[in-house]
């Protein structure tokens, strides 16, 4: 490969990343819709002659719920995001800030999901955490204290670790940093502490710190769904009663995901009054935005089959074997390496649906491009090819349904972001001849 055409190749992964930022400023991306991968017009099942692969496998269905947190008041405190594994016992937390905006920043209308709770009611925050996650959900409650105690206290008082110490404005009661255990009715105060000297997302790492101590207490599981019972599509969790049964059965990992504050002069110009009034005061402060690659890194790793796919590019199965050692001398942890692979798939409006993060697997040296039918080749090369360095297309020997490519990052990519951003020869502005462009799907030209 050429010293020109190396630097093409970066220029145009920097020119990507850095036109996912402007996206994401103005708002031009758009915003996830619900749309159940199953009902993705790619993936099926095809004869022979069609080009497409006959034989298809499925993602595994997971059931989801969404809890949420209010005060005495109503105020919507927290809200966290459950996944069952795939045999209905254990799984997922994953806490989601109220100062979060649905659309992670990407509209020219903020909407915090507490906000959304309090002045729209609960159908729209249950819509509103759906756009923000890119997942459906099986059930979805809003739970005061007595109901907190009856659903958390099975699991007994909860050692938790606080970041750092805080007091919450609303009773006056203080919590030291570090190690504490908490009463269930303690837990549900912290959850519920009112921020007196700042915005309320400054409280996340208190409120993240008992949703992590809620999935650590659960252990080895305490046995409360029944033998025999399994969920499906067609016979879903009846109501959180059961679906924190079999969460609490098994295992139950955290997952937590990194706000940014959104500029508060932004907040002003876009924050409707009516969330504004119910923030109070500092509202310009008031609101969050979470990763976008992060986000569907999160819930494409742990609930693929009801990831949303509403974006106008192809539905892809994003993998990877890259360890630590392997991000390292970019400057970068394994996670922040996928996002920002993530982060260009999205860009190119590809919808990722799901992603396998098996660190010290076998890496390709050149990243492999499965795709569910043939006529999908050339388009892979149009998307792709100056993407993620050298690749390696080829039909996939069986499709996964509702997936239309597979993805498995290669160590030319690696490579590739490792090379320095050097000035391109003066060769092909002289020579007559015109420089290789890359055609971007989504882009306007």
């Amino acid at each position: 490969m050429t010293a020109d055409r190396r630097t093409r190749r970066r220029n145009t992964w920097l020119a990507l990343v850095a036109g996912l930022v402007a996206l994401l400023a103005t708002g031009a991306l758009g915003a996830f819709a619900v749309v159940e991968m199953a009902d993705s017009r790619a993936g099926r099942d095809a004869s022979d002659d069609t080009g497409r692969v006959v034989e298809a496998q499925r993602l595994p269905w997971t059931a989801t719920a969404l809890i949420g947190v209010m005060d005495d008041n109503g105020r919507l405190a927290s809200s966290a995001v459950a996944v069952l594994d795939p045999e209905g016992r254990g799984g997922t937390l994953t806490p989601i800030s109220s100062s979060a905006d649905t659309a992670s920043g990407t509209n020219v209308v903020l909407r915090p999901l507490g906000a959304v709770f309090e002045v729209d009611g609960p159908e729209a925050w249950r819509a509103a955490a759906e756009q923000a996650t890119g997942l459906s959900f099986d059930v979805a409650e809003v739970i005061d204290e007595e109901r907190f105690i009856q659903l958390i206290g099975p699991l007994g008082d909860l050692p938790t670790l606080f970041p750092f110490a805080f007091t919450d404005a609303a009773t006056e009661e203080t919590f030291e940093a570090g190690a504490s255990v908490l009463s269930t009715s303690a837990a549900y105060r912290v959850i519920t502490s009112v921020n007196g000297d700042g915005p309320d997302w400054q409280l996340d790492p208190i409120r993240n710190a008992v949703w992590d101590a809620i999935a650590d207490r659960v252990g080895a599981g305490i046995g409360a769904l029944p033998e025999g019972v399994v969920f499906t599509r067609a016979a879903p969790p009846s109501g959180l009663d059961q679906f924190s049964d079999g969460l609490f059965s098994a295992p139950v990992a955290f997952r937590g995901l990194e706000t940014v504050q959104i500029d508060p002069d932004r907040v002003a110009d876009q924050l409707p009054v009516e969330y504004s009034n119910v923030i109070g005061l500092g509202w310009e402060e008031s609101v969050v935005t979470l990763r976008r690659g992060e986000v569907v890194l999160v819930f494409a790793s742990v609930a693929p089959s009801r990831m949303a796919a509403p974006l106008e590019g192809p539905t892809v199965r994003m993998a990877s074997g890259y360890t630590d050692d392997d991000a390292a001398p970019l400057g970068f942890n394994r996670s922040d390496l996928l996002i920002g692979a993530i982060d260009v798939l999205l860009f190119t409006k590809t919808n990722v649906l799901s992603v396998v993060d098996q660190p010290g697997a076998t890496v390709p040296e050149r990243t492999t491009v499965l795709v569910s039918d043939a006529a999908l080749i050339d388009g892979v090369w149009e998307l792709y090819g100056d993407v993620f360095g050298e690749l390696d297309v080829r039909v996939a020997p069986v499709a996964i349904s509702g997936i239309d490519a597979e993805i498995t990052l290669g160590r030319e990519y690696l490579r590739l972001l490792a090379e320095p951003d050097t000035p391109a020869d003066d060769d092909d502005s002289s020579n007559g001849t015109t420089p290789e462009t890359t055609d971007v799907a989504g882009s306007d030209s």
